[in-house]
């Protein structure tokens, strides 16, 4: 709970605490008043203790200026919906939605109850909604609390991205001067170059934020099947920036239904450069933009307004939520076996000493590694908030214990440098399900072993190394692991031995 995430939570089990009738007495999201950073970081824990393993939440980075940036879970289906909120920083109203969203649908579904006309305990069972209340914290904060929030080494140079005024409400950007929803690389280049300012600048490249980074990984770890970015100006839809044609019938079904719920006009998309435009484009997944309220100046939405823009899209949201079942192939690897243990799975997350490896990394680790998306969202929290990392960490060890499949062998010392291993399993081995990927050798640092041969007869796999691969006085791990038995059932625990040279 500390922090904001639970460390270790490979397996989450939803249905008891969906099946319960106990009822949250009280509302814990305020939407009536100032939404802030602090707000929000409560509301989350509240609701957290309050809804049990319904709800999870994963800090999943930092802003520019420390504040994290919180991903929170909501149900337990195979279909991924995600919502964000607070890209432009006077457009916390968005970040209220979010919140009650959050607290209303957690709600419905604890109680069994239904809301919008939809049975939202059936509904979390057959999809995951993803929330991200507020990309932007530092941008939220400095729009609503000024100066006196961040360091006075800045001052000056906030007023000078807000052209000389120590009055920030009229603040979209975040605090480096960054327009969070330029940031994205479809239309990027169409988008004119100018300099930090408190609107409309796009950064000297894509992903150059921190936040605009976080928002493109956890985009791929989640691979969502529908998006919905939030902001907060003309009550209109966007909707179908550069859409294949292939997809166009698909993309303006949805947003038909979106628009006819909350009542939203659909204005096609030009500018480019904006989340839901990357979305459209590069992962040609739906992705809409709902502007929420009437335009209101270079300022904030009045939060007394909440109640209209709750009542247009408390059911659109549930309705997505929908659609994103309709559009999901159903595949899972939630049941698939983890293999974990690996040294050159040690090297690979190991956290560099520098830039963009790092989320370079996290993005592999899930295919690679046959990560489920709970795992790999846990792991890339755990990368996320990790500043000087060892891979003795206890919380890591913690990690690598929940997901360690591996039968150890004990250890063995004074090994000949030409030594050949014979191992002998409980079933005779399919000698076609045998490569180099599921049986080999690696060194302390995981550097692979050159092996001469591996042979199979019967139940006794045999691993030869080539003269010369193994050096005196160093230890190695052997591993097999995705084998089948001639009878096609495949090797359930696979086997790892550690054994040094003479």
């Amino acid at each position: 709970m500390q922090h904001f995430i639970k460390k270790v939570m490979v397996a989450i089990i939803f249905l008891g605490a969906i099946g319960t009738t106990q009822v949250v007495e009280a509302a814990i999201v305020d939407t009536n008043s100032t939404y802030t950073y602090e707000s929000m970081k409560k509301d989350l824990q509240e609701l957290d203790e309050a809804y049990g393993d319904l709800i999870e939440l994963y800090t999943i980075g930092q802003s520019a200026y420390g504040r994290d940036l919180i991903l929170v879970r909501l149900g337990n289906g195979d279909a991924d919906t995600f919502y964000n909120g607070s890209h432009h920083a006077r457009e916390w109203l968005t970040t209220i939605l979010n919140m009650k969203m959050i607290e209303e649908y957690g709600n419905a579904a604890y109680t069994n109850s239904r809301m919008s006309g939809y049975n939202v305990k059936d509904l979390l069972e057959e999809t995951t909604l993803w929330f991200i209340p507020m990309v932007n914290p530092d941008g939220v904060t400095l729009q609503q609390k000024g100066l006196n929030a961040f360091p006075k080494e800045i001052h000056s140079s906030l007023i000078s991205m807000n052209n000389g005024s120590s009055n920030f409400d009229r603040w979209k950007a975040n605090a480096q001067g960054i327009d969070l929803n330029r940031q994205y690389p479809s239309g990027w280049a169409e988008v004119k170059a100018t300099s930090p300012s408190w609107k409309n600048y796009k950064g000297k490249y894509p992903f150059q934020a921190p936040e605009a980074k976080v928002m493109r990984d956890i985009t791929y770890l989640l691979e969502p099947d529908l998006s919905l970015a939030y902001h907060t100006s003309g009550r209109i839809l966007y909707w179908n920036f550069n859409v294949e044609q292939v997809d166009l019938a698909r993309d303006r079904s949805i947003a038909e239904t979106y628009a006819y719920l909350s009542g939203y006009r659909m204005v096609p998309t030009y500018s480019g450069a904006g989340y839901t435009d990357w979305i459209n484009e590069v992962f040609n997944r739906p992705s809409l933009t709902p502007e929420l309220a009437l335009f209101a100046g270079e300022k904030h939405v009045n939060p007394v307004t909440f109640p209209e823009t709750w009542r247009r899209n408390k059911g659109a949201g549930l309705a997505m939520a929908e659609e994103s079942i309709a559009l999901s192939s159903g595949e899972s690897v939630g049941e698939q076996p983890v293999v974990w243990g690996d040294k050159a799975l040690e090297a690979a997350i190991r956290p560099p000493g520098k830039g963009d490896d790092l989320y370079k990394k996290a993005l592999r680790v899930k295919e690679d590694f046959e990560l489920t998306q709970e795992q790999t969202v846990e792991l890339y929290s755990w990368y996320q908030q990790c500043e000087t990392c060892s891979i003795k960490d206890r919380e890591l060890e913690e990690v690598f214990d929940s997901l360690n499949h591996f039968e150890e062998i004990p250890e063995k010392k004074s090994v000949n440098t030409d030594k050949s291993w014979t191992i002998t399993l409980n079933t005779k081995i399919d000698p076609d399900s045998v490569n180099r990927d599921n049986v080999y050798i690696q060194g302390e640092y995981g550097s692979t072993v050159s092996v001469d041969s591996v042979e199979v007869a019967g139940e006794k796999i045999t691993i030869s190394p080539l003269p010369g691969s193994y050096e005196r006085g160093q230890t190695y791990t052997m591993y097999i692991k995705d084998l089948a038995s001639i009878y096609g059932k495949k090797m359930e625990k696979p086997v790892e031995m550690t054994f040094t040279i003479q």
